[in-house]
């Protein structure tokens, strides 16, 4: 009865693990781009692959192998660089609304002024900021419901 036990929660455990082993494998994006600028030399990479590993790209380059099972996104139209930082922006502020018509503007409506301000921005090609001025905190409030 033992031994019955032992095999039976040997094989109920090697099943899990392999489950597990099945879910954690992270998913993996092919991107085809027309080019792709590589920032190191300056130059452009014609017909170039992009292998994205789960969250995290793990290769470019123009002879690269799709490994099998790979989703592929053929953007062979396209030109593809890695996201723009801008060090200086202020996506609380509304330019419209400077002196006096300024006033009375809320801490909860600049963030939402700002989240406005971040697409517009993300649209841009920019995918990092850092935001100089803020009333109230709004800059962090936005920064968490980004990362939210």
């Amino acid at each position: 009865m033992c031994r019955l036990f032992c095999l039976a929660s040997l094989l109920v455990l090697a099943v899990a693990t392999t489950v597990l082993a099945q879910q954690s494998a992270p998913k993996i994006i092919a991107v085809k781009a027309g080019r792709v600028l590589d920032v190191r030399t300056g130059q452009m990479i014609s017909n170039a692959f992009i292998l994205i590993e789960g969250d995290r790209i793990t290769a470019v380059g123009p002879n690269l192998t799709v490994p099998a099972g790979a989703e592929v996104i053929d953007l062979k139209g396209m030109t593809l660089l890695p996201g723009l930082i801008d060090c200086h922006t202020h996506l609380t502020f509304e330019p419209s609304q400077m002196g006096y018509s300024s006033l009375g503007i809320s801490v909860p409506r600049s963030a939402l002024t700002g989240a406005k301000n971040a697409r517009i921005t993300l649209e841009a090609g920019f995918t990092a900021v850092r935001n100089v001025g803020a009333g109230g905190y709004a800059d962090i409030a936005l920064r968490d419901a980004i990362n939210a």
